[in-house]
């Protein structure tokens, strides 16, 4: 109940700071990288990504279709390595220890960030995506940072695939 009080007050907090000014966001992966996401009108930003397709992607340690797309993420990934860059929020309450440790049992090759340790930028996503909770939930940005595509529920790798594509032309 706490949480849930929680992200409504961070919600509103976020709300009320859209108005003032735009929000900045650092996030650390569980390979100590830092990034850096400028909200911007038609999406997010992550500076350290320029140029490339970004699928931001809201997932669960135990949530099964969240555990069964990491093998398609992790092809996609490697795939794709010159145009694509995945960061992937899990929201399930794992720190940035715990997700580290299942990074490396999971051989995932793609950033990973702790929802539990940003709760200001999980809280943006639910404003400015419009998102409930319901996991997997990507949002998929074009090379210029501009959201293209938002579902929730996994997604078929061939369409992921075709997005990639058609943004890095």
């Amino acid at each position: 109940m706490k949480k849930i009080i929680f992200m409504l007050l961070l919600t509103l907090l976020t709300a009320v700071n859209l108005h003032a000014n735009q929000p900045n966001f650092t996030l650390k992966t569980t390979d100590n990288k830092t990034l850096h996401v400028l909200d911007i009108k038609e999406g997010l930003l992550f500076q350290e990504f320029k140029g490339k397709t970004v699928f931001l992607v809201m997932f669960g340690n135990v949530c099964p279709p969240c555990r069964a797309e990491i093998p398609e993420l992790i092809e996609l990934a490697e795939k794709y390595k010159d145009k694509l860059e995945i960061v992937a929020v899990e929201v399930q309450g794992y720190n940035s220890t715990q997700l580290a440790q299942f990074k490396q049992q999971e051989g995932i090759n793609y950033n990973l960030v702790s929802g539990d340790e940003h709760q200001d930028f999980v809280g943006h996503i639910v404003l400015r995506a419009g998102w409930k909770g319901q996991i997997p939930f990507i949002v998929v940005l074009d090379n210029k940072g501009e959201v293209q595509f938002i579902k929730q529920g996994v997604v078929p790798q061939k369409k992921l695939e075709g997005l990639i594509e058609s943004f890095n032309k």
